[in-house]
């Protein structure tokens, strides 16, 4: 017990030291021919984070107000850029090399916690996180992803400390984490639910205190999601953006979710398969959880905190992908899930192989260790494809040649001090455009709101800028764009084109 009232500590957690310091060395690898990966979602952390340092508030790219993403993320990077004096591209990858290793050496100290621990299996799972596809690519790209997950674990952390001691402090500091996590990803709004779960479940506490817990807890976290939306609410009347109503069925979801992990695995999509990986998934987490509910009343422990977890983000985004409209699922969408569950799936090899005389054990963990190596090789076998493609080209986005040297971007950039005040700058990338350019420009109506275009039309005085490489089917197409307000050619290059509209008279490029 004095070991594990010590699972912090640098003593017993060399391993894990030495594994984060790998992780955040492969971000730095990863990074160095361009920086840290840039997406469209980066670019408005970014131009908010600029602008809420710069005293403007929460504003994206385009001067408008942020509903679509909560606002912890960008006031995190504002925060940094106030106290380093640097711009988020200019510490991204150090920041995300950071988050990287803290995340690897907290799972490092929640693997001391487990009921059974074991140096090899402690190792062999660091390793797997270490390289895994799914974390490197979170890591390796400007994403609120990379906080959420270090706060996900740490609310492991201090719930496994409430259900231990069943004291208000602990209580207290894991619902501030959860409504920390709750303004970073709107998708952490699950972690209230678990918490709920986890505190009304617990037999230890009677019906009383449950019911205050719960009410204590929801409150808490929930509090600074509630300003959050408050605010979108008052100012745009949409409290977390304009969300459409899904086109996917369930069934439909559940094989996107499977071909995530067939991806992981490095195996085909199949339908059928990928249903049945994606049933098997919540199978497992469902029987984690149950076992160490009903063989561990006594003390829980982080493999059933993390089997919770699992679950009940599963089932939340395969509902809300089933209600609301959003990208297809991406690994970057079940990266949250990754870490638990591996663990939920291994906890109980150690215990296992504890009880075992030695032939059988050794048979056991042979077969273990094959799995785990195979697992292992495609791991790093992607780990290395990755690393072949930036190292040259760098991370996919923004920053990856040779979006930077296209024709349309140098245009951008060297006609940039000409663009009229007063005029309004439309594209198909206003992310992109304001990457490059450092001015606003508003992104082309969706085709579902037919009053937004009809306003676009009628608009005058404008720019539109079209970049040939980006494809959202979601905006009117560059032909409706051009020929319904009839605007006139600036430029036409390979990679885009500008035009203006036609009582505009545009001076020449010095």
């Amino acid at each position: 017990m004095k070991v594990k009232s010590r699972l912090f500590s640098l003593s017993i957690n060399l391993d894990s030291l030495i594994a984060a310091a790998i992780g955040f060395t492969i971000i730095q690898v990863f990074s160095k021919h361009s920086g840290i990966g840039i997406s469209p979602d980066s670019v408005t952390y970014i131009s908010s984070a600029r602008h809420l340092l710069e005293g403007k508030g929460f504003l994206a790219f385009d001067n408008m107000p942020v509903v679509d993403f909560p606002a912890g993320y960008p006031f995190f990077l504002a925060i940094l850029s106030f106290l380093t004096k640097l711009d988020p591209l200019q510490y991204g990858q150090l920041l995300n090399g950071f988050l990287f290793g803290i995340l690897i050496y907290l799972c490092g100290t929640v693997m001391n916690g487990f009921y059974h621990t074991s140096k090899w299996y402690k190792r062999v799972l660091l390793s797997c996180f270490v390289f895994s596809a799914a974390l490197l690519e979170v890591y390796s790209m400007l994403w609120s992803e990379t906080l959420f997950l270090v706060l996900l674990i740490l609310f492991s952390i201090t719930m496994k400390k409430y259900l231990m001691l069943l004291t208000e402090k602990w209580l207290f500091i894991s619902a501030i984490l959860v409504s920390l996590a709750c303004v970073t990803r709107y998708a952490a709004i699950v972690l209230v639910g678990i918490g709920l779960f986890l505190i009304f479940f617990e037999g230890k506490l009677s019906w009383g205190r449950r019911i205050r817990h719960c009410l204590y807890f929801g409150s808490v976290s929930l509090l600074l999601l509630a300003v959050n939306l408050i605010r979108n609410e008052k100012i745009l009347h949409l409290a977390t953006g304009a969300r459409q109503k899904s086109t996917s069925s369930l069934l439909k979801n559940m094989e996107y979710f499977g071909g995530v992990l067939s991806d992981w695995l490095s195996i085909n999509r199949i339908p059928w398969l990928s249903v049945f990986m994606t049933c098997a998934v919540l199978f497992i987490f469902l029987v984690a959880m149950l076992w160490c509910y009903f063989r561990r009343k006594k003390r829980r422990r982080y493999e059933y905190i993390l089997a919770a977890t699992g679950l009940f983000y599963c089932l939340f985004m395969l509902v809300s992908a089933t209600i609301s409209r959003y990208e297809q699922f991406t690994s970057r969408l079940l990266a949250p899930m990754f870490i638990p569950l591996l663990c939920s799936m291994s906890f109980w090899l150690p215990s296992l192989l504890a009880r075992k005389k030695k032939p059988v054990k050794f048979i056991y963990l042979g077969i273990s260790m094959c799995v785990a190596g195979f697992f292992q090789y495609i791991q790093l076998s992607e780990a290395y494809e990755t690393y072949d493609g930036v190292k040259d080209a760098g991370i996919p986005g923004y920053t990856e040649d040779p979006l930077p040297q296209s024709e349309i971007v140098r245009f951008i950039e060297q006609y940039k001090p000409q663009f009229k005040p007063g005029y309004q700058i439309y594209s198909n990338a206003g992310d992109a455009f304001y990457f490059f350019t450092g001015l606003s420009a508003k992104l082309l109506p969706q085709r579902v709101f037919p009053d937004q275009i009809r306003k676009y039309y009628l608009g005058k005085n404008d720019y539109l800028i079209w970049f040939n490489d980006v494809d959202n089917p979601d905006l009117i197409d560059e032909k409706s764009a051009v020929q319904n307000k009839s605007m006139v050619l600036i430029r036409k290059f390979p990679t885009g084109d500008v035009f203006v509209t036609p009582d505009s008279a545009l001076s020449p490029i010095h």
